[in-house]
């Protein structure tokens, strides 16, 4: 009985590694033939295109290479990336603190929900002119516009995710004495986590468009400023590296998330599979 036991279970255990290692494989088949197609329909069109100011993706790149042995690009990049990171740090900061203060607490949330209300449906690119009038063309002011963008996203998604935790943990924690800041620790943050997350996502992008918009309005330094000088001269792969640069910094930052949601937050990926 035992060796037929083992005949009929063989089969099974052998084939169950082979069927997760195809669907993997399949989904990297999938996830590279998603990311060349637009590539080659894009330098297919500038190639059959009857203009000069259409240029493909090996442009782009040859003029990405000429541009970094230049260190235009890399120096364009460091101060773009310093107000990107220090913008985000300090919004996300800020977000989470007033996100969990209005998801935990009613009287914050019928305090401050007419003002986060007003002002995320307030269009900020409109905003940001008065910003660098007030607070000049330097690199405050880029930092605020950065934080400005970020908070929103950040604050309302926490809350969401605060207000979500059952009150049956908060009994619990009560009822083992636990401090505010403790809850704070060990149920807010944690049950939060996946809302939190999203939040952040859409804070990258969006403190990638701040940064953009921040150094368009101050036309000095940044890969904004590279932007526009490019463009100006109808040099169009030249002002496309930029762009390209920030879309892989937006992926690069995206995928990082993914990866620490997966981390921190396992059972969002079991329950979506």
């Amino acid at each position: 009985m035992t060796r037929v036991t083992d005949r009929i279970r063989t089969p099974s255990r052998v084939s169950r590694p082979g069927g997760r290692r195809g669907r993997a494989n399949q989904q990297q088949l999938l996830w590279w033939s998603g990311l060349l197609i637009v590539p080659v329909i894009w330098q297919l069109y500038s190639m059959v295109a009857d203009s000069t100011l259409i240029v493909g993706p090996i442009e782009v790149a040859e003029a990405a290479v000429e541009m970094a042995v230049d260190g235009e690009l890399l120096q364009a990049a460091g101060q773009s990336g310093l107000v990107f990171l220090t913008g985000i740090a300090a919004g996300t900061a800020v977000g989470l603190a007033i996100g969990i203060l209005v998801g935990r607490f009613r009287t914050m949330d019928v305090m401050l929900d007419p003002y986060i209300s007003a002002l995320f449906a307030t269009p900020l690119v409109a905003v940001v002119p008065i910003l660098i009038v007030a607070l000049g063309f330097g690199f405050g002011a880029k930092v605020v516009i950065v934080a400005m963008f970020a908070f929103f996203p950040v604050a309302i998604n926490t809350a969401a995710g605060v207000r979500g935790i059952p009150r049956e943990f908060d009994e619990l924690a009560r009822s083992f004495c636990s401090s505010e800041l403790q809850a704070w620790r060990d149920i807010l943050v944690p049950g939060a986590l996946p809302y939190i997350v999203t939040g952040l996502r859409l804070a990258v992008g969006r403190s990638l468009i701040a940064v953009v918009v921040a150094e368009f309005s101050t036309a000095v330094t940044g890969l904004g400023f590279l932007i526009l000088r490019y463009s100006r001269r109808f040099d169009m792969a030249e002002s496309l590296v930029p762009v390209v640069l920030l879309m892989l910094t937006g992926f690069v930052f995206y995928t990082l998330l993914k990866r620490v949601e997966a981390r921190l937050a396992p059972w969002i990926l079991r329950t979506s599979e």
